[in-house]
């Protein structure tokens, strides 16, 4: 350290200068100006960096800039000093630091060149700008034109639902008529009819009756989400139980039995919804047994993450595996009604329960081998909506 403050012998560098005020003067003053101007600029970008630091991911290169600039401020500071006292070895010391700062420096901007030269311009940034505006402006038409959309099907819907159930309604009062009139007229001319005239009687009875259960059915299918809908939590051994209370004749007719697992949740459900459900996936599974085979039904739930799922399997005669995902489909029948009579909405009813509830319902099959219906519904459903168009009460 002694080295650096030494003077050696050697003559101050006013001495080159012939000691004449006036050009130590002008070189000291121009030495003190220039190093004000390096020591300002490093406390300006130390501000600027603070003040938008977080945006920038390169400070490390700003404050190895500030800090070469600052070694070029002390060394005209040291010019001044060396114009009076020569503490050349100091000076030069300070001028080899500051050529390794320098060229640290340099050489670490380089990687940065790449970065800056993609670094858009303010007018490349407004011209970004407005076509990002522009893009708002047409998203927000479209999302316009789609709640449009969305409100104009909502109003069909309900219009159609309104239609079903007055078109419903009308239907039944000549099915009544044709119904009445027929079994009058069986009751009172029986023993005067000749020929086929009974059997088509017997037609026409038959045909009626099948027309009420497939209105019945219709208005049960657009009767599902309509009106007020409660989701309560219950058993759901409890809602399976009543359901089978209904079935109970229609059960020991074809000899079913049904197996109910022990560990069945409560869930949170339109449990009555839920009742009409499982009354037509069990009666189907009854329905479409193997002839000579006792039908065996067994109901199981268990957790799936978020959902309940719960099976519906039977012993049956089972499914084409290319027709278990049309079988949901309204008016949908793999087989004649002389062979099992029925309408074919009772799983599209089934597949709009399940919607209701935000779940879903699907089929798995082997022909010959049984079925399995299994339902997905939400532990926690969103609740529901009462529904817009007014519920009718329709007299059967």
């Amino acid at each position: 350290m002694s080295d650096l403050i030494e003077v050696g012998g050697f003559l101050p560098h006013g001495v080159c200068y012939l000691q004449q005020t006036n050009l130590i003067l002008l070189h000291v003053v121009s030495d003190a100006l220039v190093a004000l101007a390096y020591f300002m600029i490093p406390l300006t970008l130390v501000y600027v960096s603070r003040r938008i630091g977080r945006r920038l991911s390169f400070n490390w290169a700003i404050g190895l800039f500030a800090a070469f600039i600052i070694l070029c401020g002390a060394g005209h500071v040291l010019d001044i000093v060396v114009v009076w006292k020569p503490l050349y070895w100091l000076q030069g010391w300070q001028r080899a630091l500051t050529a390794a700062v320098s060229l640290a420096t340099a050489f670490a901007i380089i990687p940065l060149i790449p970065r800056l030269l993609s670094m858009r311009t303010p007018e490349e940034l407004e011209t970004a700008n407005l076509r990002l505006r522009e893009e708002i402006k047409l998203r927000e038409g479209a999302e316009a034109d789609l709640r449009r959309s969305l409100t104009e099907y909502k109003r069909a819907v309900q219009e159609l639902e309104q239609f079903a159930y007055i078109t419903s309604h009308d239907l039944q009062a000549p099915l009544r008529n044709v119904s009445g009139f027929s079994q009058l007229l069986m009751r009172r001319h029986r023993d005067k009819l000749g020929g086929d005239a009974v059997e088509f009687l017997d037609f026409i009875d038959k045909g009626v009756r099948q027309m009420q259960t497939l209105i019945t059915d219709l208005l049960a299918l657009s009767r599902v989400g309509r009106g007020d809908s409660s989701f309560t939590r219950a058993p759901l051994e409890a809602t399976l139980k009543k359901t089978l209370v209904s079935l109970k004749p229609t059960l020991e007719s074809r000899g079913a039995s049904v197996q109910i697992d022990d560990s069945l949740p409560e869930i949170k459900a339109d449990h009555g919804l839920l009742t009409q459900l499982f009354q037509n996936l069990i009666d189907n599974a009854s329905k479409f047994h193997r002839p000579g085979v006792a039908p065996l039904i067994r109901v199981s739930a268990w957790p799936d993450g978020s959902h309940w799922h719960l099976v519906i399997k039977d012993n049956g005669i089972g499914v084409p595996a290319d027709q278990l995902e049309t079988i949901f489909a309204v008016f949908r029948r793999l087989h004649h009604a002389d062979d099992y009579e029925g309408t074919g909405i009772g799983l599209a009813i089934c597949r709009k329960i399940a919607n209701h509830h935000g779940g879903e319902i699907w089929a798995e099959s082997k022909v010959g081998e049984g079925t399995e219906f299994h339902i997905r519904l939400p532990r926690e459903p969103a609740t529901p909506i009462s529904g817009g168009t007014p519920k009718l009460e329709v007299v059967l």
